[in-house]
């Protein structure tokens, strides 16, 4: 197994992070989120001329899409657990692809009422709620990745660790951290609002804490692998070489 690559694809994920909060939060200047309670009135302000958020969400549109990196390095050592029937390993795969479409299709939302001044107020509110509802409401994959995660690492029967166990342990904690986000679309106001402690502080801090935990025990995972296959490889290479020195001297 190409392991190189395997690091290729585990290492995006500090671009990711770094260009997710740059591009999504700090250019925009959406840390923290602009109030569900703001008016017709503050959303029109909030995209006129704003030439800075428009940089940032393409920034953020390009580059979030490589969030698939990890999760395809994920996918490739958690078959190392599963073997043949790599059910959980495909369905944190699967909901990292949909996440990573949660992200794409409000940049280019948001991007695309920016691209045309003159909108309507009822449209760009339209639009701006939309967009919020899916970048931090959409919590079905963000919860499904890691609960298959540590579903996958906890049912593992083979001799071999390729993650700890407390990791599958962490894995769920965090799927039932994201959850709150599913309230988003019932308050204005509040820790569960999108702006809130619950759905947006700490879903934040709990999803970028565990994209770089899981990122360095995957690289790990995928060093001991590169391990494990050269001792395979030299131990094979000294068996021939056993066989003929046994037939020499005989």
């Amino acid at each position: 197994m190409n392991t190189r690559n395997q690091l290729i694809c585990a290492h995006s994920t500090v671009v990711v992070v770094i260009l997710t909060l740059v591009g999504l939060f700090l250019m925009p200047g959406w840390l923290p989120p602009p109030s569900p309670a703001m008016d017709a009135g503050q959303v029109v302000t909030m995209f006129a001329d704003n030439t800075q958020m428009r940089v940032g969400l393409a920034i953020f549109a390009f580059i979030f899409p490589l969030f698939m990196g990890l999760a395809v390095a994920i996918k490739a050592q958690l078959r190392r657990i599963e073997g043949e029937h790599h059910v959980m390993s495909d369905l944190q795969l699967v909901s990292a692809a949909v996440g990573v479409l949660a992200g794409q299709f409000p940049a280019l939302f948001w991007l695309a009422v920016s691209y045309r001044p003159g909108l309507s107020p009822d449209t760009l509110v339209l639009f701006n709620d939309i967009c919020w509802f899916m970048v931090l409401g959409a919590t079905g994959p963000a919860v499904l990745q890691p609960l298959a995660i540590g579903l996958c690492i906890l049912g593992s029967e083979s001799s071999q660790k390729v993650y700890p166990r407390w990791l599958g342990y962490g894995n769920l904690w965090l799927a039932f951290l994201l959850m709150p986000g599913v309230l988003i679309p019932f308050f204005k106001t509040g820790p569960f609002a999108w702006n809130g402690i619950f759905s947006f502080w700490l879903a934040l801090s709990v999803f970028f804490f565990w994209m770089m935990l899981i990122y360095v025990y995957t690289v790990k995972a995928i060093h001991a692998q590169q391990e494990s296959e050269k001792r395979v490889v030299e131990s094979s290479r000294r068996v021939p070489g056993n066989v003929e020195a046994q037939g020499a001297r005989a």
